[in-house]
């Protein structure tokens, strides 16, 4: 694997069940400018993948995101991965899924690209491009 190779990463305040590595996060629908676990698999508003837990003696629950570059992500382990898929946010603890591109009017939020290949298991790390985009099927 690539590991992880940083170009951008910002301090974000966290909503509450934000503090593991290597989980997506997205913009906060209830406290602005936070980042907060996802609500459901296939969510919008990708903001990037944490980077460390948050400290335990902190009172304003800041984590590091890293929002631009290779991240490891977790993945949710419901099939195997393979270099060059296109990948979503799987669930609400912020683990990532391949996607099958869309047909007809579907639009998803996809958060990049897959630079290694994993198995279907779950909590395994692939190496992910961040590159958010969305995609409409033809």
């Amino acid at each position: 694997m690539a590991k992880q190779t940083v170009i951008l990463a910002k301090t974000f305040s966290a909503d509450s069940g934000v503090n593991g590595i290597g989980q997506c996060v997205v913009m906060s629908s209830v406290n602005p400018g936070n980042v907060a676990l996802p609500g459901a698999a296939l969510a919008v508003k990708f903001v990037g993948v944490t980077m460390e837990p948050i400290p335990s003696n902190t009172t304003t629950n800041a984590i590091s995101v890293q929002t631009a570059g290779i991240a490891q992500v977790q993945t949710d382990g419901t099939a195997a991965i393979v270099a060059g898929d296109y990948l979503a946010i799987a669930n609400v603890s912020g683990q990532v899924k391949t996607v099958v591109p869309a047909s007809g009017t579907i639009s998803r939020q996809l958060i990049g690209v897959a630079l290694n290949s994993v198995t279907s298991t779950a909590g395994l790390l692939v190496d992910l491009l961040i590159q958010p985009m969305v995609y409409v099927g033809a």
